[in-house]
Formats: C-alpha cells, structure tokens, sequence
C-alpha cells in the first residue's frame, strides 16, 4: 500500500547518526536479546501457545490488516496492541509489531515507528528473512530525514536472503545511493560484505561515478565486478555499459526542459520568461563549451497538460526543469513525475510548493514576503529603537500574510501594536486608516503595498493627514523605479523598506542582466520581473549542475545546497526545502535607495559628533 504521510509531513532530524548506530546494533544482534515495551519482555515462550490461541491471533492480524487497507490506522492501532499484548507467545507477535509500526508512520509518528521496529528486529536472528522488511521500513525513515549514510547501512544490513523483497529493496537502495557522492559510497562498501545482494546496487553507481569523474580504467574494473555479483537487470545493463566503453562515447550532454505559456491567455508572460531562460543557457554554453541542451514545451496556460509535458521532458531525460509560471502548474507537475530526483524550478509560482520534494518557486509569498517583514520589524526595534507600531495593509492574501509576519516579530522583540488595519488595494484615497492608527499615537507605521501605483497614492496622503513625526516602513512596493520617479522626495524621504532587490547593489547582477538582455533581444526590458525571474530560476539549476554526467539526484542535491549565489532578482540560498532571498534594509533619500543601517549611522554621527562604535 502507498504511504500518504510522505507529502504532507516533515520528518525532525535529531540525532540521525546516533539513532541509526542504535538501529544497526541491534540489526546486527541476535535474537536472544529481550526487548521491553511497557512493562512486558519478548522472549520465547516456555510452551507453545494451543491452536485455538493461535488461530484467533491470526483472525486480530488479518482484521488489523483489512483496517490497514481501509486506512482506519486507529482501528490498527487497537487490533496490533491486543495481539502485542495479549498473544505475545504466538507467532503472529512480529507480523503485530511491524503493521503497528506502519500504521504509526502512517500518522506521522515516525519516533514510535523506529521504537517499534527496533523491537521487532530482537525477534529475529541477524540471518532471519523476516528482519528484511522492518529494516527497509527503517531505511525508508532515514532516507526521508536525509540520513542516506544510515540509510545505506540500513539496508546493506539486511540478511543475504532477500526472497521477494529484493525487487522493493534494491529499488530503494537505488534511491539512497543516487543521494551519496564517491567518497561516501566508498566508506559504504568498505563496512559491508562485498557479496551482499545489493552491493551491486552500490558498486555500479560508483563506477559510474569514476567514469565521470575521470577515471575511466577503474570504472570499467569496477563494473567488471558487478557483473559477478549477479545484479539485477538495471545494474547488469549499466554495468555492461561501462565496461564496453559506450558509456564513455555517449554525449554527455545535460538537458534543461521548460513549461511555458507560449500560446493562449499568458503567452506574453510566456515568451517573457523564455528570453530570460534562453540568456542563462546561451551565458553557460559560452562559459562551458555548448554543454547544456535547452527543450521548451507549450502548455498554452493549461496546468492540466503539465504532467503529459513533464513526463515527456523526463523521458527525454532532463535533470531539471524551468517552469510552470502557475502555482496549478507547479503541483501538477510535481505530482506528476515519476522521478522525485527531477528538479523543478517556477520562476513566478505564487504558492509554495516546498513540502514536495526538489519542487521549487522564485517567487513563492511565503518565502518572499515573510523574511522581508521580519527583518524590517527586527531592524525598527533594535537599530531605529521604536516599539509602538500601527500596520495598514492590503486586504489580499499577501497583505494578511506580511501583517502576521511583521506583528509577530514585533511582538518578539518586546514591541507593541498598537491597530491593525485593512484597506482596499485598490483604494485612492487613505484617510480611514491613517486617522484610525493616528489615533493610537504609534511611533511607526507599517504599510506594505499591493503595487507601485498603491505607494504613489498612499505616500502623499502621510502629511495630508498630519502624520508627519511618524516613521513610515515599507516593502518592496516602495522601492520600484516608478515609485522613486513620481513621488516628491518630500513625501518619501526617510521611509525605510525591506525589498529581496536592490538594483544599484554590488552583490546583486542586476546591471549586468538588464545590459546581457537588451544586447541580445535589442530592446528595453521595460518593468516587467518575469525574463529576470526566469534567468534566475535557470541560472540557480545551471550553477548546480556537477563535473561529468550529471544524474537528476545529484543535480537536485547540489541546488539544494546553494548559498548565497547573486542573481539578477537578488541574492539567493535555499534552505528547509525553499528559496530564499537575502533582504535589503534601505532608506529613501532624494530619489534614491541607500542601506538604512549606513544612514543610521551617519545620522548619529552628525548627531553626537562622534565616531560610531
């Protein structure tokens, strides 16, 4: 039975090298050993247990199993812990042990799961079969933490004969290897027996990665080695591969695919986002040698066509794709390949997709908005030294989700707020919500914007309305070219905002793209994000491809890894499954943005007459 807690669960890393060192003794221990759970020990019995005790245990099991398959894991729960409890001295105590283990998993209880399985191991001698599936249960866990060292253990501990459940644990092994470098895969080998079953599994992907590291001799020795351990078909074929050399004369050519609205309602968006693509891959294949092949796909703005166009670009065999531009997309997309190693990178995605694995957007609210405000909430607090604030914002899903952010920063550092109110993104006029928070006497007032044109209005309308001895903060809204150039420096000057871009930056290549750009297509790139979005969205995957083949999971480790890489948009990490940007703290000044921390400063020395410690 599929598990379903995979998508919407993350699983704690604590202690993974202790906990699985743990798990490993006891994989390797016998079954002699005791295990004690809540009170009772497992031992053999001193009799065997009457046939009608043992058949009425296998009627509990076979119904916790149709529970198990109904999915009432509740039920499971109830029938496992009589058979645990109450038929210990039957066999049906292990077979108990591991459904109930299963079934906690299901409910997201992975700790309880581990404690389950380690006594179920203790049931067993370290030659049994039936340890096989409660190690690759383990396995399964430590994989998802992202202990793949452990996980390798995990299974390279099971006993030789595998019987049926080689297929799964080989497909597994697959998996948790395509996750370890040379070095890593070598440190495996060396601590398990060279003619365990699913070594072959091992030896092959080190070979290959000899050959692609260079070492062309020792790969092919290598997978000569594999070919004697009687591997299954996959290895066998890639181990046949490399020994004969064409793996070496093939064209290891790595391939970028995209989903873009080229035709229907979004297909200027489209076109947009595939210049800014075609500019990363042109700037790459000049910088390595025409070593990146670009395919573009049209889902004509249908999201229902993204799961065909992503298995074909999968079947083509690209490590990573650019795209869709729409949150619908993006999950169709990710649900439908067959390949969780394949990456996928939404320039303009609004939603964050992060809980699916190596799924990915630009441009995500969440990680967009959220960082900005906390940090602007941090810096009035602890630089400006003010803590009575007043938030007005946009009535849309971005503007509840920036107040949140920023109140509870506030709140965190020991601020108080003193009103909260929601306006109109399309509003013009603002006098409700300033002589609402007015009326509170705040020091600050927080007032992100929906757009430039909200900002042009809005700016003015402080001083209008007597609002002029309070600290004005903004989001990036305030910080656009159009903002700078229409509004009057006096309405303006002092506001200081968060923005992921600060165009004059030297730590971001904004110049650089827009001058690459209009070079290229010969024309300006006017006010629209979404070709530098693109660019960004494939440079990041460009600068995580590997030396040599690369295959989709080392691709997706490697951009998972990113830190501080300067784009076009921003500087960008990836970090708990996200992309992130690094916010800029600016102030306004004269039509200009400067870092507000510098201007503080100056002001205090201009203040105090004194140099700033």
């Amino acid at each position: 039975m599929k598990m379903t807690w995979i998508g919407n669960w993350t699983l704690r890393i604590v202690g993974g090298a202790a906990l699985a060192a743990t798990l490993l003794g006891l994989a390797c221990a016998s079954g002699s050993g005791s295990a004690t759970t809540g009170g009772a020990t497992d031992s053999a019995p001193s009799r065997p247990p009457d046939r009608s005790r043992t058949r009425e245990a296998a009627r509990v099991y076979r119904s916790a199993e149709d529970e198990f398959d109904a999915g009432d894991y509740a039920a499971v729960e109830s029938l496992t812990a009589s058979l645990i409890l109450e038929y210990r001295d039957t066999d049906w105590l292990g077979p108990a042990l591991l459904l109930s283990a299963r079934s906690v998993l299901e409910r997201s209880q992975p700790e309880e799961a581990l404690d389950r399985l380690a006594r179920y191991l203790t049931l067993y001698r370290a030659s049994d079969r039936e340890r096989v599936p409660g190690l690759m249960l383990i396995a399964t866990i430590l994989q998802l933490r992202g202990n793949y060292m452990e996980a390798a253990d995990s299974l390279l501990s099971t006993p030789m004969n595998l019987g049926r459940d080689r297929e799964s644990a080989a497909q597994l092994a697959r998996q948790v290897v395509g996750e370890l470098g040379l070095g890593e895969i070598d440190s495996v080998i060396e601590r398990w027996p060279s003619i365990h079953p699913l070594m072959s599994v091992f030896q092959v992907e080190r070979a290959s990665l000899l050959l692609a590291s260079g070492q062309n001799e020792l790969g092919r020795e290598v997978a000569a080695a594999v070919r004697q351990l009687r591997p299954l078909d996959p290895e066998r074929n890639r181990a046949e591969a490399i020994e004969s050399g064409e793996m070496e004369t093939e064209q290891w050519r790595p391939i970028i695919g995209a989903i873009l609205p080229l035709s229907g309602p979004l297909a200027s968006y489209g076109r947009l986002a595939e210049e800014g693509i075609r500019l990363a891959v042109e700037e790459y294949n000049r910088r390595y040698l025409e070593s990146v092949t670009l395919i573009v796909r049209d889902d004509a703005d249908r999201f229902d066509q993204d799961g065909d166009l992503v298995r074909e670009l999968e079947r083509l065999g690209a490590v990573a794709i650019v795209g869709p531009l729409r949150s619908e997309g993006l999950e169709e997309a990710a649900d439908a390949r067959r390949d969780r190693n394949l990456l996928i990178v939404s320039p303009t995605a609004p939603e964050n997709f992060s809980f699916r694995r190596n799924t990915f957007s630009l441009w995500s609210t969440t990680e967009r908005v959220t960082r900005g405000a906390r940090a602007l909430a941090g810096f009035a607090v602890r630089d400006l030294r003010l803590y009575r604030f007043g938030i007005m914002y946009p009535n849309t899903g971005e503007g509840r989700t920036q107040l949140a952010a920023f109140a509870d920063a506030v709140r965190a550092r020991g601020g108080e707020i003193t009103g909260t109110i929601a306006y109109d993104d399309t509003a013009t006029t603002f006098r409700i919500p300033l002589e609402f928070l007015g009326q509170e006497r705040p020091q600050a007032i927080y007032a992100p914007a929906s757009s430039p044109r909200t900002v042009i209005q809005l700016a003015p309308q402080f001083s209008f309305y007597d609002m002029r001895g309070v600290q004005v903060l903004g989001d990036a809204e305030w910080s656009t070219p159009e903002v700078l150039r229409l509004v009057e420096p006096r309405f303006i000057n002092g506001t200081v905002i968060s923005t992921f871009l600060y165009r004059s930056s030297p730590s971001v290549r904004w110049p650089e793209f827009v001058e690459a750009y209009e070079r290229k297509y010969r024309k300006g790139l006017q006010d629209s994000l979404v070709p530098a979005l693109a660019y960004d969205a494939t440079h990041l995957i460009l600068n995580a491809l590997p030396w040599g083949f690369p295959r989709r999971s080392a691709v997706a480790r490697s951009f998972r890894e990113t830190r501080s890489l300067p784009g076009a948009t921003g500087v960008f990490s990836v970090e708990d499954g996200a992309v992130i940007r690094r916010p800029f703290l600016l102030q306004v000044k004269d039509r200009q943005l400067v870092p507000a921390f510098d201007e503080l400063q100056s002001e205090r020395v201009s203040r105090d007459g004194d140099s700033p410690r």
